[in-house]
């Protein structure tokens, strides 16, 4: 598959895309795509200027907006405080619908969490993350060697559960979480499923994690965040600043 073009030098194609679909779904991830990556997760802020063009879009009869995000819902939700915004928490399950998991899952859960603590103390520079229904390992600051290590002991750990959990594995983290859970792509099906109309989905992501709903979105507009490289999205982006203009401009082509 050929890495994606750059969005801005197809913009023309893009912009008539926009101006003519009768509604716009806009989902966008918020770790590296509408705030720039921090080492830590709590020291991340959305700037002034992000919100305040995120807002004017949701403002906007002609769109819905999600923030679908592998954070909690409730702590997206308060770093972004933008009104007329749907929030999605972890990878979309969180915010999605009012379902759990299966009590045999839980158990599994716990156990897979024992599990990672111990490669956390073995591993210098990872620290453990746990949100609930998901577990995450942060190695941004690891060496190569010990997050390859830390990965090849977690696939040995998931191997026997045959494929009733999955690893997430993002640039700096890697999440462990109950298959039944879905992922993005599951999320945005079930969103556009519940809007009722037809609507131009448009997904703008930066990681790993993104890739199953650039997957589910063939027909829309996709846009992977970073750097150029293997990918199921149509179109990319720099960095956080781009999309930021990626979304003047949005708002620009489909004004009240």
């Amino acid at each position: 598959m050929p890495p994606p073009h750059h969005l801005f030098s197809c913009w023309d194609e893009v912009a008539e895309r926009l101006r003519s679909a009768p509604a716009i779904a806009l989902f966008l991830d918020f770790d590296g795509t509408l705030s720039p990556l921090c080492p830590r997760p709590e020291d991340v802020r959305l700037s002034g200027a992000t919100r305040s063009i995120v807002a004017t879009l949701a403002r906007n009869p002609r769109i819905r907006a999600w923030v679908i995000s592998g954070r909690r819902r409730a702590d997206v939700r308060e770093r972004s405080r933008i009104a007329g915004v749907q929030y999605l928490g972890l990878h979309g399950w969180e915010g999605r619908q009012e379902v759990s998991i299966k009590e045999e899952s839980r158990r599994l859960l716990e156990c897979l969490k024992d599990c990672a603590r111990r490669m956390v103390e073995r591993t210098p520079e990872t620290w453990l993350e746990d949100k609930g229904l998901v577990v995450a390992i942060h190695h941004a600051n690891a060496s190569p060697a010990g997050v390859t290590r830390m990965r090849e002991e977690i696939a040995r750990a998931l191997l026997p559960l045959n494929g009733s959990f999955r690893g997430i594995a993002g640039e700096r983290t890697f999440e462990l979480a109950p298959a039944e859970m879905g992922d993005k792509g599951t999320a945005v099906r079930h969103q556009l499923a519940l809007a009722g109309r037809a609507a131009l989905p448009v997904f703008v992501g930066d990681d790993a994690v993104d890739e199953p709903a650039f997957a589910a979105l063939t027909g829309g507009i996709t846009i992977r965040v970073g750097r150029p490289g293997h990918t199921r999205a149509h179109f990319r982006l720099a960095g956080v600043k781009q999309v930021r203009v990626f979304l003047e401009r949005l708002n620009r082509e489909i004004g009240y």
